[in-house]
């Protein structure tokens, strides 16, 4: 691919990783899932007579992937819990020391603020060292997924970390294929009942950014933030955040998720009466399927989903790559066949003008 020329076409991925325990033991068990991921990624990309590969890709990871990285080298002390809140206080408890200064530091009001700021420097390495070093040897545009952190005193391009306060955020960044952190991404939008009662803060709507590539214009949403309304009727600053990035210029939404209700089963806060809508149903008529065919700007969606179980929490659903038409309802390019199985979905598209 020659970067002197406007790319014809780009390469998109959603990843669809079954995660396990096991992948949170240590640095090196999440990066190298996470690379033997990239390794299927490098095999599916177009390339040419040199094995060049002939087009930018962008590769989009699930929501949380990140989130369980506090649990690193506390895999022994937790395995035997059933529930995330059970394991965090086991993980609080063998981490007095750094929560002593976090508390004494900052003053987070709860204890789960505490325990995010005193892992926050940890985690926040292992996510920037595994997908810069993605996005870099294998030359790729990676959207990380997700991670909770407070706001880092050092900036979003370092590796190092300092929590400039407790609030903490769900929070994603963006690589540049030179392994470079290029955009921070904090949920607007947080999931009642799951994400409230972890003590997050939600993200500011203006906080949210396109970023000029090479292919496009890319903005980046996680989970609810692409939903078109409130799940319940007592979210009064819920933000249609898809909109916002369409009036903003976003060509292509990079949409991290992690669905944590059965796919087949009525979604929990449906209110129909004898005949509740299955999970799957909701996702199509609110999600991001429901409003590409009203956007003014936005040709494609990346829905990156996670699989797989961690304590209570079950996470299904498909990936999903869909395109804009001029009728509803948008076109599918690629699907999960199975929402409770790894996968890596893969299109190429035309790139979009500048």
């Amino acid at each position: 691919m020659d970067d002197a020329l406007s790319p014809t076409h780009v390469e998109l991925f959603a990843l669809q990783p079954r995660i396990a325990l096991e992948d949170y033991a240590s640095p090196a068990a999440f990066t190298a899932k996470h690379r033997a991921l990239a390794a299927r990624i490098d095999g599916l990309r177009a390339r040419d007579a040199s094995s060049r590969p002939l087009h930018p890709a962008l590769a989009v990871w699930p929501e949380l992937v990140g989130a369980p990285l506090g649990m690193m080298g506390h895999l022994a002390r937790v395995r035997r819990h059933t529930t995330t809140r059970s394991a965090m206080r086991r993980v609080a408890l063998a981490e007095w020391g750094p929560m002593w200064r976090a508390w004494r530091t900052l003053q987070p009001p709860t204890r789960e603020e505490c325990l995010y700021a005193a892992l926050a420097s940890r985690v926040h390495r292992v996510v920037h060292e595994t997908f810069s070093g993605i996005a870099r040897d294998f030359g790729l545009w990676v959207v990380a997924g997700s991670a909770l952190l407070p706001d880092n005193r050092r900036g979003f391009g370092t590796p190092d970390f300092e929590p400039r306060g407790a609030r903490t955020y769900n929070t994603s960044h963006t690589f540049n294929p030179e392994g470079h952190c290029v955009a921070v991404t904090r949920k607007v939008n947080l999931v009642p009942g799951r994400e409230d009662v972890l003590h997050l803060s939600p993200g500011r709507p203006e906080d949210l950014t396109v970023l000029a590539t090479p292919f496009g214009r890319l903005g980046t949403l996680l989970g609810y933030d692409a939903f078109r309304k409130p799940h319940t009727t007592k979210e009064p600053w819920f933000v249609p955040c898809a909109q916002y990035l369409d009036a903003l210029g976003a060509d292509i939404l990079a949409h991290p998720s992690a669905n944590p209700w059965p796919w087949d089963s009525p979604w929990p806060f449906d209110s129909t009466g004898d005949n509740p809508r299955a999970g799957g149903e909701q996702w199509f008529d609110e999600g991001p399927a429901s409003q590409l065919s009203s956007f003014r700007r936005v040709r494609y969606s990346v829905t990156a989903q996670l699989a797989g179980d961690l304590f209570d929490n079950h996470f299904e659903a498909p990936s999903l790559i869909l395109q804009r038409t001029d009728e509803a309802p948008p076109r599918v390019l690629a699907r999960s066949e199975n929402p409770r199985d790894e996968d890596v979905l893969h299109v190429t598209v035309p790139a979009c003008p500048a």
